[in-house]
């Protein structure tokens, strides 16, 4: 079946050719760089073979560079070494995550090829319906992985500090203020969903591949205003090239104790964090998918994996497969009121 795609205005062809690219940051970098270094170690000679002599390969649902790419790159490394076979990370952005969710529900099941996706995995179900794969039954939970908080973040150059700000300068001129959003089923498009509808607001949707290319134009004052991971964005609220209006959370990030949590910056019911979970081919044998958990716990315990991501503002959110698949289902079961009265359609390609 044909896939979706959102009827939004893209960024127009001035807006794009004024848009350059963003050095990633310095403790996203090391974490990538610490990936290389470790993937130069040899598999140790007691680990046994997986079941057949080929790479275990990440299809992620995103571009380079965000939280769902970093994740499988860093523990890749480890799974590699205790797995004794090469493990491959390949983006494929695009239709809310439904590529690479596809290629993983049509790939043979047998524990070689995973999707890293996050709350698209909730919510796509019910945002994108028919994507040509059964979500509950071609795609197997197997490990929760990690959870970060996330920023809502505004230009340098945006009249409002608060989120009482924007809902107040928005009432009094609907569309005024425009917002990024990424790929539809992502917890940066949920936040902008929820700032929208709990603070009854009528903001101007914007989309972006994914918050790496909307970061650009939210700091030239191309667009007012972006909800993202706060790995991406925090570097550049301390370089100054953004300004923080909230922590989508309920408590204060030990990371960024001047920013005031959502409730207290106008919006208690902005609460939406980043998590990341990996997911198998359904039909793949249980003992396989118990394997690869266990391997996935056991590399984000390494005390030199926790400290890669702490320094990131990332917490260590490890489920089995399944705690995993309860939380799936928890999760679209709060986002199920949200998306239905949802600001952003799916149409045929």
């Amino acid at each position: 079946m044909a896939d979706k795609l959102l009827a939004l205005r893209p960024a127009t062809q001035r807006e794009r050719s004024l848009s350059y690219p963003i050095v990633m940051p310095q403790r996203i970098a090391r974490a990538v760089l610490l990936a290389g270094v470790v993937c130069a170690v040899p598999a140790p000679s007691q680990a046994q073979s997986w079941p057949l002599q080929k790479p275990i390969r990440f299809e992620v649902i995103s571009a380079a560079g965000g939280l769902t790419d970093i994740v499988p790159r860093l523990l890749s490394t480890y799974l590699s070494a205790s797995i004794g076979q090469p493990v491959v990370v390949e983006d494929r952005p695009g239709a809310g995550g439904n590529i690479a969710a596809g290629i993983v529900a049509k790939a043979e099941p047998d524990g070689h090829v995973l999707l890293a996706t996050g709350s698209n995995q909730s919510v796509n179900p019910t945002l994108l319906p028919n994507p040509g794969f059964d979500y509950e039954r071609d795609l197997v939970p197997v490990s929760m992985v990690v959870v970060a908080k996330m920023l809502l973040v505004a230009a340098p150059s945006f009249p409002g500090n608060t989120i009482t700000d924007v809902i107040r300068m928005t009432k009094q001129k609907p569309k005024s203020v425009s917002i990024a959003i990424s790929p539809i089923g992502t917890p940066n498009y949920l936040g902008a969903e929820m700032l929208a509808q709990y603070g009854k607001i009528d903001l101007t949707f914007v989309p972006y591949g994914g918050i790496g290319q909307a970061t650009p134009d939210v700091i030239a004052g191309r667009v007012d205003l972006a909800v993202g991971a706060m790995p991406s964005l925090l570097p550049q609220v301390r370089a100054g090239a953004l300004k923080a209006l909230a922590v989508t959370s309920s408590q204060r990030s030990t990371l960024a104790p001047d920013i005031p949590t959502s409730a207290e910056a106008g919006l208690p019911q902005l609460q939406i964090d980043a998590w990341i979970c990996f997911m198998g081919t359904g039909g793949t044998p249980a003992p396989i998918i118990a394997r690869l958990d266990h391997e996935i716990a056991k590399a984000l315990a390494l005390p030199e994996v926790r400290e890669a991501f702490a320094k990131q503002g990332v917490e260590i959110f490890h489920m089995n497969p399944q705690e995993t698949g309860k939380f799936i289902k928890s999760e679209a079961a709060r986002f199920a009121g949200l998306l239905k009265h949802a600001r952003v359609e799916a149409t045929p390609q």
